[in-house]
């Protein structure tokens, strides 16, 4: 307890850095998002090194990890390990966990430094080192994700993490943590690793020299054999020297004269380094973290051997922290940044940007979008900046205009509001104008605030024009409120309900730009062939082994065929009939009762109406993979009423 009111600054940021978090992973004060990367150094550190080698930045990485990464390296130079020290929840985890063993009486497990134990065990977070950075700037996936016992236990294990992984990292990080002083931050933490590399600056610094000249003259090395290096001669600094000649500039002074021996820095020291024995503490594995200074009844230790300097490391850290947060914010790199075809078209590139894209959000989607752009003729490039939802394009003027290009990108959307109901057989049809909503989502934004108004409005459709035209399909009684119409598309923020409860809000930017004269009418089965996605596979194989003769077919009512929740979801079903001998085709479609409906063709004698029942609700269903293998998946639908075989005319 004297150490903690003694270091009182430290314990005071490593507490409210847990609290933050838990504040935004809960969402006790409805916060938005709740994202448990947002400000994680270490994936910014990979995504940057991703950036530098392939020109893409792993999946849900901003600007402001990767600023949060390099001040971290800057930090490790300047002042050591603040991170590890202060923030990280690990660290603190670490700590407490020694802390319960002593509060247990358990006797520890003591791993001498300099011994084979010792030695052997720090190797491990050089392996994990190299092999978290190759795969993931091989994959442009941060590989971390699947084991990191943090982010498996932000995201209550739902994240993209492999569970067995997950599994025996939080094992590791357990018991080791409770029976071995920081076995995780010493032996196992590849950030650790990291840092090491970083105190070793000036070596770490000629081998990207010497990477670079090499690569300067000609010979293309890989960036392996760079992240090797670093990584084999970041262990051996380690394990050979295991102190820091130079960097950091900041470390623990003992003053000889004041000292009594007493040794209790030693033993409060959370790493158990023999600051009672030091001028200097150059130890590697030192963060600053200031409990040695804490224990010391003599003013023997100081930082920088200065006493004025107690709180520079934990001021250091918030200084350090929101610079990156604001460099973060101020600098955004694109997720991805490429341009193909003739290069000597590449002099001739003008560029345009396309805001509000939120689909494009991911390195995944953005490839999507760069894939798209490549079939273009006169389009050479793209850079996608997610975290802004914009994208610059590198066109040729003299091949293809603005405006063509972003007639080709743009893809028309509907998205339906509610069924009128089977009385109204008349629907009004009422054009406008915007501006800002060209994504393919946006059409679903501003759906959801006209079902949120309560108000007579059944859909929405769009068709590409500058401005965008906008059809919204209405109660034939509702009245034309273009003040009310406005306000609905100039609404800047929506709140959307979340499966499984809660909202999330959404901020918008359309713009309102005007309206047709008049309106036009439509027939109420006429709104719902458009606003209906049809779904149609016939299932070549046993078409060809049939020849479709005895052909029937059975209709099957579904009411929220028209949901994307649900038509997502049929090319499994699809999947699952191609596989059962007598199935040759499925469609969906709007039957002559203005009803949705599947309709299967089947083989007469092989299969009938209760067969093809059974076959529906399986408790598996049987589907190809896309590795051409068999395997056993649960059911994506669940069906009520039975269907029957109609005639068809």
């Amino acid at each position: 307890m004297k150490n903690l009111r003694k270091n009182w600054f430290r314990h005071l940021i490593q507490w409210g850095t847990l609290i933050a978090i838990i504040v935004v992973l809960t969402k006790i004060f409805g916060n938005e998002s709740a994202d448990p990367e947002a400000y994680c150094p270490f994936g910014g550190i990979q995504t940057l090194g991703t950036y530098l080698v392939a020109g893409s930045m792993a999946c849900s990485m901003t600007g402001t990890q990767i600023m949060m990464g390099v001040v971290l390296a800057l930090g490790v130079i300047l002042f050591s390990k603040l991170f590890c020290g202060y923030i990280c929840p690990l660290g603190w985890a670490t700590e407490y966990l020694a802390k319960l063993r002593k509060k247990l009486k358990i006797k520890e497990i003591v791993i001498d430094y300099g011994t084979v134990a010792d030695k052997a065990l720090r190797l491990v977070k050089y392996v994990l080192l190299f092999w978290i950075f190759y795969t993931t700037v091989s994959s442009s996936e941060l590989f971390c994700k699947n084991f990191d016992p943090y982010y498996a236990a932000a995201t209550g294990f739902k994240g993209e993490l492999t569970l067995w992984m997950a599994l025996i990292a939080i094992a590791l990080f357990v018991l080791g943590n409770f029976f071995i002083k920081m076995f995780w931050c010493k032996y196992l933490c590849p950030l650790g690793a990291l840092s090491n590399i970083f105190k070793y600056a000036i070596t770490f610094a000629v081998l990207v020299g010497i990477f670079a000249l090499i690569n300067y003259s000609g010979l293309a090395v890989s960036w392996v054999y760079l992240l090797g290096a670093a990584s084999l001669i970041g262990y051996l600094w380690e394990i050979l020297y295991l102190e820091v000649k130079v960097f950091p500039v900041l470390k623990v002074v003992r003053s000889t004269e004041k000292c009594n021996d007493c040794g209790l820095c030693a033993k409060k020291c959370p790493y158990g380094i023999d600051v009672d024995k030091t001028g200097s503490v150059k130890n590697v594995d030192c963060n600053l973290c200031g409990e040695c200074i804490a224990s010391c009844n003599q003013d023997a230790l100081t930082f920088g051997g200065k006493k004025i300097f107690r709180w520079v490391p934990a001021i250091m850290t918030i200084v350090l922290f929101f610079l990156a947060f604001f460099l973060g914010r101020t600098i955004e790199l694109p997720t991805i940044d490429v341009k193909w075809g003739d290069e000597a078209k590449h002099e001739q590139l003008e560029k345009f940007r396309v805001e509000g894209l939120r689909s494009v959000k991911c390195y995944g989607s953005s490839m999507a979008f760069s894939a798209t752009l490549q079939k273009i003729p006169g389009v050479y490039g793209v850079a996608t900046f997610v975290k802004h939802a914009h994208v610059d394009i590198y066109y040729v003027p003299s091949e293809i205009t603005e405006d063509k290009v972003r007639e080709l990108i743009y893809v028309p959307s509907k998205f339906k509001i509610a069924t009128p109901p089977v009385e109204e057989q008349l629907i009004k049809v009422l054009t406008i104008y915007t501006e800002k909503m060209y994504d393919r989502m946006d059409p679903n934004y501003l759906g959801l605030q006209f079902r949120n108004s309560g108000k007579g409005y059944y859909g929405i459709e769009t068709e590409y024009n500058c401005p965008l035209i906008v059809r919204l399909y209405m109660n034939i009684n509702e009245p034309v409120d273009e003040k009310f119409i406005k306000s609905m598309v100039e609404m800047k923020e929506l709140e959307m309900l979340v499966h499984g409860g809660g909202t999330n809000i959404v901020k918008v930017d359309f713009e309102y730009i005007g309206m047709a004269e008049g309106t036009d009418t439509i027939t109420r089965r006429e709104f719902l062939e458009r606003q209906f996605n049809k779904f149609s596979v016939p299932f070549k194989t046993n078409q060809e082994k049939w020849d479709g003769n005895n052909a029937a077919v059975y209709e099957l009512v579904y009411p929220n065929l028209d949901k994307p929740l649900i038509t997502r979801n049929l090319p499994f079903l699809s999947n699952h009939l191609s596989q059962i001998e007598g199935f040759l085709a499925i469609e969906t479609l709007l039957n002559q009762n203005d009803e949705y409906c599947f309709r299967i063709t089947y083989i007469k004698g092989i299969l009938d109406d209760e067969k093809i029942w059974e076959a529906l609700n399986r408790s598996k269903w049987t589907i190809k993979n896309r590795a051409g293998e068999m395997e056993d998946v649960d059911p994506k639908f669940s069906f009520e009423n039975k269907g029957a075989t109609i005639s068809i005319d």
